[in-house]
């Protein structure tokens, strides 16, 4: 408006000129960064007749009111854009804290440590997803992974945990958690998407897993011994036929579970990071947050690969006396 105005009045070049400085600022930059350029703006059409040799002067009686009543609505709109930003951050944060859950260093018996990360550079939320409750028969923990990145694979695992919450302090046993978990997230699935999942629930002595087509854990003992099946589960929404397994805990026997951005970290060669004495020494760190940095350290050492994949790292530890159990039926025991 105030441009067209000055067509009629003055100099339309030069009147352009001058409020496009506090028009740019007012989308890209702060209320206080807005008010300066808006204030050389003003400085400038003050200057512009003395510039010259006073013909100008004319001019300056119309652009002086454009420019200070322009750049005042600017210094507004800005003013707004640093609301709306505002607000953005403040939703963003919730919804982080309802997905990306900070699990306590001690739940039901078990000490914890968790890292999250997100491939995109710049998002926490990732297609990754854990949580951790403590129930009756002791404390059950999911690992899961959705297909896919971005919004979408953000929208399934916020589904997954929703469900998770909803019904693993009251499911039987995990068997019927996953179950109920493949039933729920059913309508919040497209024709081709899938997660893989990891249950875990802490008796004394143990732990009962199921796993639907999720990478398998660590037990980290004397020794570093991969967990896998005794047979191959499909991911939740692929028709699985979960199975719950038990395996044997020392207290000082420490668990490991992770997404699949732990085993796709390459190196130069295409080489995953080896499981050898570097990554046993660093997961019997004095702590647990003190393992995971370690790990995380070994991770970024043998990286030379942009990251393509989420990670998330949790690592569990049974107290010396958990909580007594009601006791579950158990399948198999390694």
């Amino acid at each position: 408006m105030f441009v067209a105005l000055a067509d009629a009045f003055s100099t339309p070049v030069v009147l352009s000129a001058l409020l496009a400085g506090p028009v740019i600022a007012a989308h890209c930059l702060t209320v206080r960064q807005t008010t300066l350029v808006t204030a050389a703006a003003l400085a400038l059409t003050v200057l512009l007749p003395f510039l010259g040799d006073g013909s100008e002067l004319p001019h300056f009686l119309m652009r002086m009111p454009i420019v200070a009543v322009g750049g005042l609505l600017c210094v507004a709109l800005a003013r707004r854009h640093e609301r709306q930003r505002a607000d953005l951050n403040r939703i963003t944060r919730i919804a982080e804290r309802a997905m990306i859950p900070s699990l306590p260093t001690e739940l039901g018996g078990v000490h914890l440590a968790a890292h999250t990360r997100s491939a995109t550079l710049g998002a926490r939320i990732s297609g990754d997803l854990h949580e951790a409750i403590a129930t009756a028969t002791g404390a059950r923990l999911i690992i899961g992974d959705v297909k896919g990145h971005g919004l979408d694979a953000a929208h399934l695992s916020a589904a997954v945990l929703s469900a998770f919450r909803r019904t693993a302090a009251t499911a039987p046993d995990l068997v019927c958690l996953a179950r109920d978990l493949d039933t729920r997230i059913g309508p919040d699935l497209g024709p081709e998407d899938f997660v893989t999942i990891l249950l875990a629930e802490f008796v004394p002595g143990g732990v009962l897993l199921v796993n639907c087509g999720h990478p398998a854990p660590i037990r980290i003992g004397s020794r570093l011994r991969v967990l896998e099946p005794p047979r191959p589960c499909r991911p939740l929404g692929l028709s699985p036929d979960p199975y719950v397994w038990r395996v044997r805990l020392l207290p000082s026997d420490r668990l490991l579970l992770f997404t699949d951005g732990l085993t796709e970290t390459r190196d130069r060669s295409g080489a995953q990071l080896p499981f050898d004495e570097h990554l046993h020494s660093a997961l019997t760190a004095p702590t647990l947050a003190e393992a995971v940095r370690d790990l995380l350290d070994l991770l970024r050492g043998h990286a030379t690969r942009t990251r393509s994949d989420d990670l998330t790292l949790i690592l569990a530890q049974p107290a010396p006396h958990p909580p007594p159990s009601a006791g579950a039926q158990h399948h198999h025991e390694a």
